[in-house]
C-alpha cells in the first residue's frame, strides 16, 4: 500500500521546494543522509543510513524525476498554477520501493505538499507480509518528517 502524507501551508511554493528537495537536510529518527556531490537531478543518488548502536541499515535511492518550480516540462502553459515534483526509486539491498513528492499552488502564497511513499523490505515476499506494520511506521515517520521540513526555513 502506498502511504500518502498531505499538507497545505501558507508559504510560497519555491520556498517549500527548497525545504523538501534538500534531501541532505531531511531529519528522520536515527538517520544520516549521504548524497552524491553536485546538485540533484535525474540519476543523482543518495542514501539514508539509520543506525542504533552497532546495527545499521542503508536505504539507497536514485532520483528518477526532477522537476523544480518553473520547469517547462511540468508547469504547463503560461498562467497555469506553479507546480514542482521529484521522485526516487529505492535500490538498496534491504529496502525496495519508491517515493514521490509533488507540490502545487492552490492559491498564491500557499503550497500543497503531497508525499507518497512505498517501502517494501527485502525479500519482497516477507516484506509484503509485514506491510501493515511497515506502512504504519512509514506513515508516522514521514508525517513527522514532512511537518518538520515545513516548520523550518530552507537552508541557504
Amino acid at each position: 500500500m502506498t502511504v500518502v502524507v498531505e499538507r497545505t501551508i501558507a508559504r510560497p511554493l519555491a520556498e517549500v521546494w527548497a525545504s523538501v528537495s534538500d534531501v541532505a537536510a531531511h531529519r528522520l529518527p536515527l538517520t544520516t543522509v549521504h548524497t552524491d556531490p553536485g546538485p540533484p537531478g535525474v540519476g543523482w543518488r543518495f542514501s539514508g543510513v539509520t543506525a542504533l548502536g552497532p546495527l545499521h541499515m542503508r536505504d539507497d535511492m536514485i532520483v528518477t524525476r526532477w522537476l523544480p518550480p518553473g520547469s517547462p516540462r511540468w508547469s504547463g502553459s503560461p498562467g497555469s498554477p506553479m507546480s514542482a515534483q521529484y521522485a526516487v526509486v529505492k535500490v538498496g539491498r534491504v529496502l525496495g520501493g519508491w517515493a514521490e513528492v509533488t507540490l502545487s499552488e492552490p492559491r498564491p502564497g500557499w503550497t500543497q505538499v503531497q508525499w507518497r511513499e512505498e517501502i517494501v523490505p527485502h525479500p519482497h515476499a516477507l516484506g509484503r507480509l509485514a506491510r501493515p506494520l511497515v506502512d504504519a511506521a512509514v506513515r508516522a515517520m514521514f508525517s513527522r518528517a514532512v511537518d518538520t521540513m515545513l516548520a523550518q526555513p530552507a537552508r541557504p
